[in-house]
C-alpha cells in the first residue's frame, strides 16, 4: 500500500510494537493473521491519509524529471549498471500497481489489495478493516473501476493510447543479459492482477531500481512539482 521503503520500515515497527502491546487484548474469535494485519492495515491508512493523494501519472512526472534531469538519470543508470540489477517485468508492472493505488482513496485501496492482491475472504478483510461486507462490496467494485479507468488512459501494456512506456525503456537501458523475459500485452485488470499476486516485490532483482523510483516519486508528489504530460518518450524508440 505504502511503497517508499523507509516509510513501511518504519509502519512495520510501530506495527509490531502496537501488536506486542497488544497481545492481551487479542480475542481467539479472529483469526490471529487477520488481526496482525488489521493493526498494519491501519497503520498504513492513518500513514496516508497525512499525506498527498498521488497525481494518476506520477510515473509520468518522474520520467519527465529524469529527462530534463542529469543528476536523476545518473541515479537510475548507476542501479541499472550494478552487476546484481536484473529487469524483471512482473516486479516493474507490481511496482506499477501500488503507484497508481496511491491515487486512490487509502480506504479503497486497503480493500483492493486486501481482497484482490493478498487473496483475502470478503468476511476477512471486513474483519480487518473493521466495516461491514456491504461497505467493502462497496469500495471494492470503486477501486477496481477506478484502476481499471486509470490504467486505460495511462499504461501502454494495457490499452496501446496509454501515455507510460517505462516498462519497454527500462528492459531496454538493461544489459541484454539481464533484461529478464519478454513484456507482452495485457488484456483487462485481471491479468494484471495475477502478475501483481505471483511478482517478488521483497528483495526482486529489480527492488534496488524501484526504492529509488519510490523515494524520488514521492518527494516529487508532496512537492506538486512536474508535469504529467508526457514530454520524455521514454521508451516509443
Amino acid at each position: 500500500m505504502v511503497g517508499q521503503p523507509e516509510d513501511t520500515d518504519d509502519l512495520v515497527q510501530e506495527s509490531t510494537i502496537r501488536a506486542w502491546d497488544s497481545l492481551g487484548s487479542f480475542r481467539a474469535d479472529a483469526g490471529f493473521g487477520t488481526w496482525l494485519c488489521s493493526i498494519g492495515v491501519h497503520q498504513a491508512i492513518d500513514h496516508l491519509r497525512k499525506k498527498k493523494r498521488w497525481r494518476v501519472e506520477a510515473q509520468v512526472v518522474y520520467a519527465n524529471e529524469c529527462f530534463k534531469s542529469q543528476e536523476l538519470q545518473a541515479e537510475v543508470i548507476g542501479v541499472i549498471s550494478d552487476p546484481a540489477f536484473a529487469y524483471e517485468v512482473e516486479e516493474h508492472i507490481a511496482y506499477c500497481f501500488t503507484c497508481v493505488g496511491r491515487s486512490l482513496p487509502p480506504e479503497n485501496q486497503a480493500v483492493l489489495v486486501l481482497r484482490e492482491v493478498m487473496g483475502m475472504t470478503s468476511r476477512e478483510a471486513a474483519s480487518a478493516l473493521g466495516i461491514t461486507d456491504s461497505v467493502l462490496r462497496h469500495r471494492l467494485t470503486s477501486a477496481r473501476n477506478e484502476m481499471e479507468q486509470r490504467y486505460d488512459g495511462l499504461c501502454s501494456l494495457v490499452n496501446k493510447r496509454g501515455v507510460c512506456y517505462q516498462c519497454k525503456g527500462l528492459r531496454g537501458a538493461t544489459p541484454t543479459s539481464r533484461q529478464g523475459r519478454d513484456i507482452k500485452y495485457l488484456r483487462d485488470f485481471d491479468e494484471r492482477l495475477d502478475i501483481v499476486r505471483s511478482a517478488n516485490i521483497d528483495n526482486g532483482a529489480t527492488q534496488a531500481m524501484h526504492d529509488l523510483f519510490w523515494r524520488r516519486t514521492d518527494e516529487l508528489e508532496e512537492s506538486g512539482r512536474g508535469s504529467p504530460i508526457s514530454e520524455s518518450d521514454c521508451g516509443k524508440v
